[in-house]
C-alpha cells in the first residue's frame, strides 16, 4: 500500500455530477480583460503555489505526496510477556543500551549482572497520518492571507476601477463552488456549514453589487459625465444587474437545500424591495432611474424599465404562490387535527 493514498468516490455516491461542466460555467466574454484575464490567472496560480511552499512549515503533508515513502508510516513495538513487564516494572531486567551511542535495542538484561534474560518480539505496526492535520491547518491559515494578498494583482488590470468590480463579482464564483461542493458531499454537517459560507459570501457579495448598480446609475444620469465614462459605467452596471440576479438564484438554491422556507421567501423579498425601491421608484421628477437609464442610452428602448418590471412582478407572483401554498397546507393540517 503506498503511504499517501487519495481515494476518488465512484459517481454513484454523488448526489451531483460535479463533473458536470456545465456546473462550471466560465463566461467571461462580457469582461472587458481580454488577454490580461489569462495573465492575471497564471500570476495568482504562482503567488499561490510560491506561498504553500514558502510559509507552511515542515510541510510533510507536501513532502508525502511527492515521496511516498513507506517507511514514514512503520514503525515497531515492543511486545512483552507479563512476566517481562513485571520485571521491568519492578527495576530487575532492563534494556539493552549500547555503551557507544546510549541507543536502546530490542534485549533484556539483569540490571545487576547485565546478563540478557530475553530477546523482544518487535511487531510491525502501521502509523496513521495524523501529524497531517496540523498541516492541513496551516494550508487553510495560508489560503485566507492569500486571499488577500491576490488583491494587489489589481495593478495587472488596466483600469482600476475594472479591478473592484471583479472582486464583487468573484464572490458570485466563490459562493456557486461552494454550493457544488456542498450538494456533493455526503457529510450533512460538511453540507450545512459550506451552504452557510456560500450565504455570507453571498450576501456580501449582493450588498456590494446594490450600492453599485445604484451609484453607477446615478452617475450614468448625471448630464455632466463624459461619454467615454458613460460607456464604460453602462457595461459595469448590466454586469452587476446580471451578477446581482445570479447570486440571489445561487441564495435561492442553498436555502433549498437547507429547507429553509421563510429563508427563501427573505431572498425574493429583498430583490423585490431593491429593484422597486431603487430603481422603479419614481422620485427623479416623476421619473424611475430605471427609466432615466433607458432614456440615457442609444436608442431609448425601454429595455431596462421593463427588464426591472418583469423581475419585480416574478418575484411578487412567486411570493404569492408560496403563501398561497403555506396557507393551504396550514388548513389541511387543522382539517387532519
Amino acid at each position: 500500500m503506498e503511504s499517501f493514498e487519495i481515494e476518488i468516490p465512484k459517481i454513484e455516491h454523488f448526489e451531483v455530477d460535479v463533473r458536470k461542466k456545465e456546473l462550471y460555467n466560465y463566461d467571461f466574454q462580457s469582461y472587458s480583460l481580454t488577454p490580461l484575464q489569462k495573465e492575471a490567472s497564471l500570476v495568482v496560480a504562482n503567488k499561490i503555489r510560491n506561498n504553500l511552499f514558502t510559509h507552511i512549515p515542515e510541510a510533510k503533508l507536501l513532502k508525502k505526496l511527492v515521496e511516498k515513502n513507506d517507511n514514514d508510516n512503520v514503525e515497531y513495538v515492543a511486545k512483552l510477556s507479563e512476566v517481562a513487564k513485571e520485571k521491568l516494572k519492578s527495576g530487575e531486567w532492563s534494556y539493552g543500551i549500547r555503551k557507544k551511542t546510549g541507543e536502546t535495542y530490542a534485549v533484556l538484561k539483569d540490571t545487576k549482572t547485565g546478563k540478557i534474560k530475553s530477546s523482544v518480539t518487535l511487531e510491525k505496526k502501521a502509523v496513521k497520518e495524523l501529524g497531517n492535520l496540523p498541516e492541513l491547518s496551516a494550508i487553510q491559515g495560508q489560503l485566507a492571507s492569500i486571499s488577500e494578498q491576490i488583491e494587489s494583482l489589481n495593478e495587472l488590470v488596466i483600469r482600476v476601477e475594472q479591478g473592484q468590480y471583479n472582486d464583487r463579482f468573484s464572490g458570485f464564483f466563490s459562493a456557486r463552488q461552494l454550493i457544488v461542493e456542498a450538494l456533493a458531499t455526503r457529510n450533512e454537517q460538511l453540507k450545512k456549514e459550506l451552504l452557510l459560507s456560500a450565504i455570507k459570501e453571498n450576501n456580501n457579495t449582493i450588498a456590494k453589487l446594490m450600492m453599485s448598480i445604484y451609484t453607477d446609475s446615478i452617475d450614468f444620469t448625471n448630464l455632466k459625465t463624459k461619454q467615454t465614462d458613460a460607456n464604460r459605467i453602462n457595461i459595469l452596471l448590466q454586469q452587476s444587474i446580471s451578477y446581482l440576479s445570479s447570486a440571489m438564484q445561487l441564495n435561492v438554491v442553498a436555502y433549498t437545500v437547507l429547507e429553509e422556507h421563510e429563508s427563501v421567501i427573505a431572498v425574493l423579498s429583498n430583490y423585490k424591495a431593491f429593484t422597486e425601491q431603487t430603481l422603479l421608484e419614481p422620485k427623479y421628477d416623476g421619473k424611475s432611474l430605471a427609466w432615466k437609464i433607458d432614456n440615457f442610452t442609444k436608442g431609448n428602448s425601454n429595455t431596462f424599465i421593463n427588464l426591472t418590471q418583469s423581475i419585480s412582478e416574478n418575484i411578487n407572483t412567486l411570493v404569492n404562490h408560496s403563501e398561497t401554498l403555506l396557507v393551504e397546507e396550514d388548513t389541511n393540517e387543522r382539517r387532519e387535527s
